[in-house]
């Protein structure tokens, strides 16, 4: 799968690879919104997620942060 906007990299055992997600912040910024946990990323263990964001400012501006995660399927 390519990496778009809303695929999300998780650790299987926690998360099922296909399960539809929502991704809302915990802090009072923006949600990140509708996602899809497509990936595994080598450093995501346990109750990690990395998500897709398209250009390094985004990144920059979200940055690490705790969020909650509702599995929606």
């Amino acid at each position: 799968t390519k990496a778009q906007p809303g695929t999300v990299s998780v650790d299987p055992s926690v998360i099922p690879l296909g399960s539809k997600l929502y991704v809302a912040s915990t802090d009072g910024s923006p949600d990140y919104g509708y996602a899809t946990a497509l990936d595994t990323g080598g450093a995501i263990k346990g109750k990690r997620i990395d998500l897709f964001i398209g250009d390094a400012v985004g990144v920059s501006n979200f940055g690490i942060r705790q969020v909650k995660v509702y599995i929606l399927e």
